[in-house]
Formats: C-alpha cells, structure tokens, sequence
C-alpha cells in the first residue's frame, strides 16, 4: 500500500504544477517569470524577466547583471522593457517576432528579433530563445551588431490567480456570455464536446511527460484517462474526470496501480479550447 500510494502521490505531485496555460489565442492573460542570460553588443547579462501575455501579444521587462568585459572595470546593473507579438504555433511551439531596449552603462541599445517558445499542456515551465539585432547609439557613432537570448520562464494564468469561479448551468442567467464565434457554427452540445476533447488531450500529454520523468523508478508503465460531460460557462468550462496508472517498480519487480480523480479547468479559445489548469481531487 505505502509503494501504491507513493506512485500515485508522485505523478499527482507532477500534475498537481499546473495551474497555468498555453501559450495560445486564449481569451485569460499568462502572467510570467522567469530566468534569462543573453550575448548582445557589450553586454553579457544574466538576470531576470517578468511579463504579461494575452492572445498573441505579450509585454515584458527585464532586469540583468551586465559585464564589463574591460578588465579593470566592473559590471553594471542593465534594464529592459520589450514587446512580442506570436507569429504562428505549431503543437506545443510557438514562434514571435519582439522589439524593444535596454540600458547598458550611459548607453540606450535598440533590439529586434525574433524567437521561439516550447511549452506543455498544464505544465507551468516553458523555454524559449531569441535571436537578431542590437543597436547602442554612442557619442560617436551607431554599433549594430547581433544578440541572442536563451531563457525558461515560469507562467500563471491570470483567471487561476483570481480563484475558483463558479461555472453557470446550462440555461441560467450569463451561460451565454462570450459564447463561441457565431462564424464557429457550434450547437451547445458541439461546444460541450470540443472542451471534453481539448481536456483529455490536455491529460493525455501533460501525463506522458509527467510520467518520463520517473523511468528509473518505474518501467511498463501504462495510464488511461476518463472524462465526464464538460460544464461550460461562458468563456469557461470544466471537465472533471479521473486518471488509472499502472506500472512495475524497477527496484523489486513489483506491480503497482492507482486511481484518481481531478477537474480541469478551461477558457474559450476560438472556436476551440485550451487548458489552463488542473485541480486535483484529494
């Protein structure tokens, strides 16, 4: 019983993360923070970045630690702000183009570029890079050269940070606030259906990811997902349903399986939907 419940304890612990979304066209805003280091003009910085994204812009400003690299001079603090707007998206990648400045010693420099994002469904970690060009406008003349940036950022959906908010029933008052696109041409059963199919995706991928990292604990393992009829609420729906894992424990060879139950949460997104959190049923 103790080694069911530290299987199971495990992976709910992994999924237990994800109070966050997509980075997609969803209508709730991600509220980000995260770890940057970038080789531009002059400047090699590790430091900070925190931002907002909603739909397909996003806003950020950075802090970071600037070297000299003159010996005999030290460091200096450098700051940023910038703008990105998300060119397309493929899965689990998302491409942008960005723009913006910053500080570095009595200089301003300019950037532009373009850069990339990986994340999972439920899963609050993505990684990102960037590439293209700074300019530093000096006293004597323009510097243009290249910059990279290579980063991991935390996200938070805004929706989650306002906590649980309940969802209307079909037929009552605001159930149809900020329904689907008339252009969408979706019946409520259709609607309903679309966010059932986008949660069980949504399980389905962040569990296979969660579930690799325990290989060296755990081998043959095996997981099915059911899910209940989504209740859908204006721009919101919820699906609630449960996970059964199974799987063999490498030390001893023995069988190991569990159930457990959830709820997750989601905002229109389109026509479709995107997962933005999971609550775990304790």
């Amino acid at each position: 019983m103790r080694k069911l419940s530290r299987f199971t304890a495990l992976t709910a612990a992994a999924l237990s993360l994800t109070a966050v979304t997509l980075p997609s066209t969803a209508s709730a805003a991600d509220v980000t923070l995260g770890l940057n280091s970038s080789l531009g003009l002059g400047c090699q910085v590790a430091g900070v970045r925190a931002g907002v994204r909603s739909d397909r812009i996003g806003l950020y400003g950075q802090g970071s630690f600037c070297s000299s690299n003159i010996q005999g001079q030290s460091g200096t603090a450098s700051f940023g702000l910038g703008v990105s707007v998300d060119l397309f998206r493929t899965g689990n990648f998302t491409t942008y183009a960005l723009a913006g400045l910053d500080t570095i010693r009595n200089n301003v420099a300019f950037q532009g570029g373009v850069g990339a994002r990986y994340g999972l469904a439920l899963v609050p970690v993505e990684a990102y890079f960037e590439a293209g060009v700074q300019r530093i406008n000096t006293p004597l003349q323009a510097i243009v050269g290249p910059r990279v940036a290579l980063g991991v950022n935390y996200r938070v959906n805004v929706e989650n940070l306002q906590g649980s908010l309940p969802i209307p029933s079909e037929g009552t008052a605001g159930s149809t606030q900020d329904a689907a696109p008339a252009a969408c041409n979706l019946t409520p059963e259709s609607d309903r259906a679309n966010a059932r199919s986008a949660a069980i995706s949504a399980a389905n991928e962040s569990i296979s990811a969660a579930l690799g990292a325990y290989s060296a604990v755990y081998s043959n393992v095996s997981f099915s997902v059911s899910a209940d009829e989504a209740s859908v609420g204006g721009n919101r729906a919820q699906v609630s349903g449960s996970v059964t894992l199974s799987g063999t424990q490498n030390s001893n060879g023995q069988q190991v399986s569990g159930t457990y139950g959830g709820t997750i949460n989601l905002v229109r997104s389109g026509c479709g939907w995107a997962a933005t959190g999971y609550t775990r049923n304790d």
